[in-house]
């Protein structure tokens, strides 16, 4: 303990050589905790409030340990703070060396196979000026890249169907067959994780590796490590839910065929394959078509059952299974006539074609069955179905798949409490053994923040909700002249209420999805007196400190809607197993999601401004006390509009803080 505080302390190494340097007791309480569970491998749930430091408060007694330990965060932007900002700071100045290395999904990485494939054969590329321009932009950039990591191209699109044709997924790598392996960046990637003391991944990497060992003990993505640290630790049960289900969609189907067209293209594969490939389209275009009608008019997430699986779309799900196993069985023959290389992406081809049924097989005979353990339902996006089988119930991979294997495990976040207890994360991780710590925030919200949910708008539910709320929003937005965050709960609502109030602002106008999200927040810090219009993507991970961010405004409660298939399904256990599902699964998730929200507004001991909720449900139901208890406690609230304007004149007045 004396070397934490010697490192983070008054006085400390950092304090002597980071001007400005403050010593935060909130981070030091951290560090000497997490450096306790790392002694005495045992698992630690940690809330710690903004502006704690808590990447320095665990990376420090993690180098210290001597241990190979993995750090997982949220969001690939907090990775590559740590990565390039943090590990630096502490390599310089830390007497004991160690190395870091950071690793990304494959599908962050340029492939050079593929990359080679496409850019060669001129006839693959698409007649689409934005698409040829974006693959340009790639090839001057692959020149170069040392990483080939797509963080390097900040203006390439999270869709970008350019990039889509030019990195790997984990059915299209040949692994040590391929002629760029030695090359590759994900084998050079992987490298040096396996040499470094400190890994650091994000949230999905981490999942993916531990699904895919659960069916492949012996192949992994990540190398061997003696602990791990999980940052922004809220998100888990979502993230480990996607990757320890099943999924079948028109894209995998099209990706397949698509990549078995370029390999007949590139030499790699015999023409006599395209009948087989055709076919597959064909079914699988009726496959989708039918699921379409049927789920036609029930929204975009629908439960499947039995009953979704019979007549036309049972037939034609029959029919897909056959066109992959003639694909399978094409292409295994054509490669038992090959002698040279192209034999490997014809396997690879077939392998996909094989996993591609399996998945599907278990998808539709899943529901037909109605596997209590799993829920089985479907995803409409634009014209695209996703076909999902996701376990309920992740507590019992947490304590097998990752206690199981890793005695030391962190996990830490600004919001893991609800109603000031951890007995909710707990519950949905399987965290029963774990030691809790619970830190405030160092910011003096009672003087920085002010809370308003006004009582004299109409509930959410009532048909009038929209208009009021975008005339109080105006007048929100007017009385900080913008700098303002609109975070809604439904894109429908978010449409609806930019759709009323967008025209009468007088100050610039920014809506989530006109450009990509990095983007927005970019300018929405240089156009100081922006007002953003977005939804659950912005209400975590999004940093912008200082004044261009001094109002959020949450248009209500965070429920999750009940009708969701994954909601529904939990809330059905929750029944069986003797529980009231709103008060201990509803209530504590949105006290979670709003807390999120809530922090977007003080990043830093100079901010200051107002979080406007406007559900009066806050403050008339029972339960909305019980939501607004995950909010900093010493934060002022008020139901008047009058208060906001006071509140805000005083702090204009007010000169800015310096430091931090």
């Amino acid at each position: 303990m004396n070397e934490i505080d010697d490192i983070l302390g008054p006085g400390g190494v950092l304090a002597r050589a980071i001007p400005g340097y403050e010593g935060r007791p909130s981070q030091l309480a951290m560090a000497e905790r997490v450096s306790d569970a790392l002694a005495r491998r045992r698992p630690l749930l940690v809330e710690a409030g903004t502006g704690t430091g808590k990447t320095l408060a665990y990376l420090v007694p993690a180098i210290q340990s001597g241990l190979k330990v993995v750090v997982s965060t949220g969001t690939k932007n907090l990775q590559e703070q740590i990565f390039k900002k943090d590990i630096p700071l502490l390599q310089e100045h830390l007497a004991r060396p160690f190395t870091a290395a950071c690793m990304k999904g494959i599908s962050n990485y340029l492939c050079l196979r593929r990359f080679h494939e496409h850019t060669s054969h001129q006839a693959s590329l698409s007649s689409d000026g934005n698409l040829e321009s974006t693959l340009d932009a790639i090839r001057v950039w692959a020149d170069g890249t040392e990483s080939g990591d797509r963080g390097e191209l900040p203006d390439l699109a999270d869709d970008s169907p350019a990039w889509r044709d030019v990195s790997p997924t984990q059915e299209t790598r040949l692994g040590q067959k391929c002629k760029y392996f030695e090359r590759c960046f994900v084998t050079q990637a992987r490298r040096r994780a396996y040499a470094a003391d400190i890994v650091i991944v994000n949230h999905h990497l981490f999942f993916a590796d531990l699904a895919l060992r659960s069916m492949r003990p012996d192949v992994q993505l990540l190398p061997p490590y003696e602990a791990v640290i999980f940052d922004e630790a809220h998100q888990l049960e979502d993230i480990a839910t996607d990757y320890f289900g099943v999924g079948v969609s028109s894209l995998r189907l099209m990706a397949l065929t698509r990549d078995l067209h370029r390999a007949v293209g590139q030499g790699n594969a015999p023409d006599k394959l395209l009948p087989t490939a055709g076919h597959v389209d064909a079914c699988a275009m009726t496959l989708f078509d039918a699921l379409r009608r049927r789920f036609a008019g029930k929204g975009d997430r629908v439960t499947v059952d039995a009953a979704t699986w019979s007549g036309e779309t049972e037939e034609a799900a029959h029919a897909v299974d056959a066109s992959l196993e003639e694909l399978e069985a094409a292409a295994g023959a054509a490669r038992g006539e090959e002698l040279n290389d192209r034999g490997d992406e014809l396997g690879a081809l077939g392998r996909r074609a094989r996993a591609i049924r399996d998945d599907l097989a278990l998808l539709v005979e899943g529901a037909q069955k109605y596997d209590r353990r799993h829920v089985f339902w479907a995803e409409q996006r634009g014209r695209t179905v996703l076909l999902h089988a996701s376990p309920v119930d992740v507590s019992e991979i947490f304590r097998e798949r990752l206690l199981g294997e890793v005695e030391t495990a962190i996990f830490t976040s600004a919001t893991l409490t609800a109603g000031g207890s951890f007995e909710f994360v707990r519950a949905r991780l399987g965290l029963e053994s774990a030691m809790e710590e619970r830190l405030a925030s160092p910011f003096d919200y009672a003087r920085q923040a002010l809370l308003y949910v006004p009582k004299d708008l109409p509930e959410p539910g009532d048909a009038a909700f929209a208009e009021a709320a975008a005339r109080r929003i105006h007048e929100l937005v007017n009385i900080t002249d913008g700098r303002a965050f609109l975070l809604f709960t439904s894109h429908r609502q978010m449409q609806r209420v930019h759709q009323l109030l967008a025209h009468k602002l007088k100050q610039p106008v920014l809506l989530q999805g006109d450009k990509p999200k990095h983007l927005l927040i970019e300018e929405f810090k240089r156009r100081i007196g922006s007002v953003l219009f977005a939804t659950a993507s912005f209400w975590e991970g999004v940093d912008v400190v200082g004044e261009a961010l001094s109002l959020v405004v949450i248009d209500k409660l965070p429920f999750s809607p009940p009708d969701d298939p994954l909601v529904a399904a939990r809330a059905g256990l929750l029944e069986d197993a003797g529980q009231d599902p709103f008060s201990s699964y509803h209530v504590p998730r949105a006290a979670l999601a709003l807390a999120q929200g809530f922090g977007r507004l003080i990043r830093h001991r100079s901010d200051r401004g107002v979080v406007a909720l406007l559900d009066r449900r806050a403050v008339t139901r029972s339960y909305g006390r019980k939501v607004l208890a995950g909010l900093p406690p010493d934060c002022p609230r008020t139901q008047l509009l009058e208060d906001v304007r006071a509140f805000w004149t005083r702090q204009t007045q007010l000169p800015l803080v310096a430091g931090g």
